[in-house]
């Protein structure tokens, strides 16, 4: 279609366009069309116009399209029809942009815009091979003519078969036809050892019977199909829906809207891309740069991209894809599906192990070390138990001598009976009788040191707590006699057993009559008394109290009681009480101390009762 300036005149009211809106309007653009609605290309470019206007932009921008559909009605009174449809129809109305969409020559991106809205700025994109002619620079206006990527997708062709020796090109005879021929045409003067067929003098309707012919080691290349020899107006798209399902060989395009037709592929114009440069462009007009003043962009950009289900039809390796390709209509895998989530599970599963892992290494260390520690207190208990042997040496030295003495007076009066005539034997019975008993005596004594003395661990067995208490209170009744100190037991009659390690409860005990008997040491004699209580608690415990009658503890130190090595005798090693809360905790039970309510201390501690 040829169609000079002076055919449009300016509309009345065309120059109310140019009224400003206030600030709160929306940008007005006026999107122009070519070719119709329905046109493929045009459809996927618009969208992309539109997204990327609207996302970048920080006003509401409002659109507004208008088709002339050329293809169909290409006569010159159809335009002065759409001329005057557009002029009656936005006077009066304020634009602020026009972005055309010109596909056969660039009427819409000069002369009718020029003609009713001279004062609103334009921006076209185009796809075709055709030079921007000079007369359109007098109308200021500024766009993108997008070239096809007619080497790319030679290479492409080579790159996934290498054994093609023959290409048939079909292209149209159309202006903008010829022109995408010819580059093609100057294309394959790089290329040696194929064959080029131009398939351009054949009517459309011919074509579907004749590539379904066609020879192994043979290609199709669509090129440009706007009108056939005959003079009958195609669509690419409906062009190559046709065609790739029959053809007997893979089929090539150069438009990324043909993809999904059936063909293979190519290094094809992008609408995505393409659409998001002219949206780009566009803003850049809207925020006041002048189109006059920015160059046309003329550009050969090409997108690698393929069909998968294309590839799968000729048997195409995906390993023969390039790493830069496209691949359209793959079907998504679970992992292509929910790969972002696929990844945050791994992460989390990970994660969770290397955590568990470490809590379990935690762990394992610290039972190594609780054992350790446990085992050290136990070498510091008994190193305990000896110190407090030696407390009591002398009371015990005591409690020994007075049945080795006995025997030996027991002897020596057995020997004189004997030296008689007539012995007494009834005598010597009853002589031999105290020599045994004062033996067994003596020997339970040391029993009793050898008991507490011997290094052991503990041992989980019923313990009698009546019989305990009775022997340790014997124990300490020596050394209770040498200082003067009434020692008391007040038990029930009956106690339940409990269950642990007899010598360390008994060292637990000893520990704290020997506490309470330091503590009265500046007591006056008859306030020396110290009295071991054990009564069973409402909660199936049993608990053993050891009170003193000395001068209690002092408010500052009740906190630091049990911590290790603090004390308040001047020779003592403040581990006693630490190592006795060991005991106690290690049996399942509590210790603790506190004032009398009149004067000194009491220190109590439970343990799980058995139940009978």
């Amino acid at each position: 279609m040829t169609l000079v300036a002076t055919v449009f005149g300016v509309r009345d009211g065309a120059a109310q366009n140019m009224a400003g809106p206030s600030s709160s309007q929306p940008k007005r653009v006026l999107m122009l069309f070519s070719e119709g609605k329905d046109v493929p290309g045009n459809i996927m470019l618009e969208q992309a116009v539109r997204a990327e206007m609207q996302k970048a932009s920080t006003n509401r921008i409002e659109f507004l399209t208008e088709y002339l559909d050329a293809s169909h009605f290409s006569d010159e009174g159809h335009l002065r029809v759409f001329e005057d449809y557009l002029g009656k129809k936005y006077s009066g109305q304020h634009l602020d942009l026009i972005v055309a969409f010109p596909s056969r020559d660039y009427l819409l991106a000069g002369a009718l815009p020029d003609a009713l809205f001279p004062e609103v700025p334009v921006v076209f994109v185009a796809i075709n091979e055709l030079e921007v002619p000079l007369a359109i620079s007098k109308f200021g206006v500024t766009g993108i003519v997008q070239r096809y990527d007619i080497r790319g997708t030679l290479g492409l062709i080579m790159h996934l078969q290498p054994d093609t020796h023959r290409v048939v090109v079909i292209g149209g005879t159309s202006e903008s036809d010829r022109a995408a021929l010819g580059r093609i045409e100057e294309a394959t003067r790089a290329l040696e050892g194929i064959e080029f067929d131009f398939w351009t003098n054949r009517p459309g309707s011919e074509l579907p019977a004749a590539v379904k012919t066609l020879p192994t080691g043979t290609v199709i290349l669509m090129s440009s199909v706007q009108r056939d020899v005959t003079g009958q107006r195609f669509f690419l798209s409906q062009l190559a829906q046709t065609l790739a399902p029959a053809a007997s060989v893979p089929v090539y395009v150069l438009g990324g809207w043909v993809l999904g037709s059936g063909a293979v592929g190519g290094a094809v114009i992008a609408p995505e891309d393409l659409g998001a440069r002219t949206a780009q462009l566009a803003l850049r007009i809207l925020g006041g740069a002048s189109p006059g003043k920015t160059p046309i962009e003329v550009a050969t950009k090409g997108t690698p991209m393929v069909d998968w289900r294309a590839l799968q039809r000729w048997g195409i390796k995906g390993s023969r894809v390039p790493a830069d390709a496209i691949i359209r209509y793959r079907p998504e895998t679970l992992w292509d599906q929910h790969k972002d989530l696929i990844l945050i599970s791994l992460s989390v599963l990970l994660a969770q192990a290397i955590t568990i892992a470490g809590l379990l290494a935690q762990r394992q260390q610290r039972r190594r070390a609780e054992a350790e520690i446990l085992n050290q207190r136990m070498e510091l208990a008994h190193v305990t138990r000896v110190s407090t042997m030696g407390q009591l040496a002398s009371a015990l030295a005591h409690e020994l001598n007075q049945p080795l003495g006995a025997i030996l007076r027991n002897a020596e009066a057995a020997e004189l009976f004997l030296q008689k005539e007539k012995p007494d034997l009834d005598e010597i019975r009853a002589i031999l009788a105290d020599i045994r008993k004062d033996d067994q005596r003596a020997g339970n004594v040391i029993d009793r040191m050898r008991s507490l003395l011997k290094r052991r661990s503990l041992e989980s067995k019923s313990v009698d707590l009546g019989e305990l208490l009775a022997d340790t209170i014997t124990l300490a009744q020596s050394d209770a006699n040498a200082r003067r100190v009434n020692l008391t037991l007040l038990i029930p009659s009956q106690l339940p057993a409990v269950r642990g390690d007899r010598v360390h409860l008994q060292q637990v005990l000893l520990n704290l009559i020997l506490n309470g008997m330091d503590a009265m040491t500046d007591s006056p004699e008859e306030e020396r008394l110290l009295t071991v209580r054990a009564e069973t608690t409402k909660d199936k415990k049993v608990e053993i109290a050891v009170s003193d009658c000395g001068t209690g503890i002092p408010a500052d130190k009740m906190k630091h009681l049990f911590e290790p090595f603090f004390t308040t005798k001047a020779n003592g090693m403040g581990m006693g009480l630490p190592i006795s809360q060991t005991i106690i905790e290690a049996h399942g039970g509590e210790i603790r101390g506190e004032n009398s309510p009149g004067h000194g201390a009491v220190f109590r501690f439970t343990l799980p009762a058995i139940d009978p």
